[in-house]
């Protein structure tokens, strides 16, 4: 049946198994060439950005009654699809087989870290510093600095904030070259903000892992160290999965509940979803607390008393976790999140990210 081909097409996806993924999602195109869902998830595989762009446009024909923020994000991968044509970007022009690039926590006030930082060139010659934020999916730019890197405009993108709000109409478009330490691209695709990404100007940027992808990525949190290396084998730790370039990972909390989590070096605090506190047996107390989130400012959120996370040995250690509405971001990506791991529990750890194979081992401070 279609929509079986279709759910195992998306988890060879999320695997990262795209030739497999590739093949199954053309089988269940086959089967069902008017599905609408079939026709929009499928665009991700499209062997070119033109196979794309029709697959698309054949779902918006049928779109009528759908999700109105799915149809938009057709509009506007339609839209910058045709600008870009079969243009490859994120061009590798150095790409090392080992690298060592430093990073520099920022200071959180209360004697933690809030994020950690990189310094990046545009252009050749624009020093910028980019927040090191694994929940991001992609390279994002304030916009004056993203124009002093030479930022060629190609079309408005919906970009959703951190809990699935805040919805900002941004724009996507090429920045000509783009050096991380010793590795160097030509035409990143990058997303440029009218808005300060954080307020005080510590950082003018947020990049994720994607342009990293191929290496094994050390964060040594201790060392505000970020090493890459070349994949191993065997690759060691627990399988994680990308969906919508979300990097996802298996948690559980401390009342027994499992589920899928976004691995966010760029949230301060950790977050369960409303829907984990609901389901929870235990009588749980919150209180009100204060979230920001990606593009937007400080709003406020519930903070959990009773309740702890863990993931891979590392636990909150009775630290309150917040509490959010996550459905949106459910929705939007087809998945489920049960929350975020956020820097408090990660916080003095070494993570290891092997990318070829999907994995991530981590070691406790201890």
């Amino acid at each position: 049946p279609a929509r079986a081909l279709l759910l195992l097409a998306r988890l060879r996806a999320a695997e990262g198994r795209d030739g497999e993924a590739a093949d199954l999602f053309d089988r269940a195109l086959e089967a069902a060439p008017d599905d609408r869902d079939v026709l929009f998830w499928s665009a991700g595989a499209a062997p070119t950005r033109a196979a794309a762009i029709e697959r698309l446009e054949e779902y918006l024909e049928r779109s009528a009654g759908d999700d109105p923020d799915r149809i938009q994000g057709a509009r506007d991968n339609i839209r910058v699809f045709r600008a870009l044509g079969e243009k490859p970007v994120w061009v590798p022009v150095a790409r090392p087989e080992r690298a060592e690039i430093p990073l520099r926590p920022i200071a959180d006030g209360e004697g933690g870290v809030a994020g950690y930082c990189m310094e990046a060139t545009l252009g050749g010659d624009r020093k910028v510093r980019l927040l090191l934020d694994t929940g991001a999916t992609g390279l994002f730019l304030v916009e004056r600095m993203a124009r002093r890197g030479g930022f060629q405009p190609l079309g408005g993108m919906t970009v959703f904030a951190g809990g699935g709000e805040g919805r900002e109409q941004e724009t996507r478009g090429l920045v000509p070259s783009f050096a991380l330490g010793p590795l160097r691209f030509a035409d990143a695709l990058a997303t440029a903000t009218s808005k300060e990404i954080e307020p005080t100007g510590r950082y003018h940027g947020v990049l994720g892992l994607a342009p990293l992808r191929g290496y094994r990525i050390g964060f040594d949190l201790a060392r505000s160290r970020l090493v890459l290396e070349p994949p191993s084998e065997p690759a060691e730790g627990q399988p994680y999965w990308v969906v919508e370039g979300q990097m996802l990972v298996e948690a559980e909390t401390s009342d027994g509940q499992r589920g899928l989590f976004l691995l966010d070096t760029g949230a301060v605090r950790s977050i369960v979803s409303d829907d984990v506190v609901r389901a929870s047996p235990r009588r749980l107390a919150t209180k009100p607390a204060t979230m920001r989130i990606y593009g937007s400012p400080a709003r406020t959120a519930r903070a959990v008393v009773g309740l702890e996370m863990e993931f891979a040995g590392l636990t909150s250690r009775g630290r309150p976790l917040l509490a959010a509405d996550l459905s949106s971001r459910g929705r939007l990506g087809g998945v489920e999140v049960a929350g975020f791991v956020g820097l408090d529990l990660l916080q003095g750890s070494r993570l290891v990210v092997d990318t070829a194979a999907q994995r991530i081992a981590v070691s406790s401070p201890r």
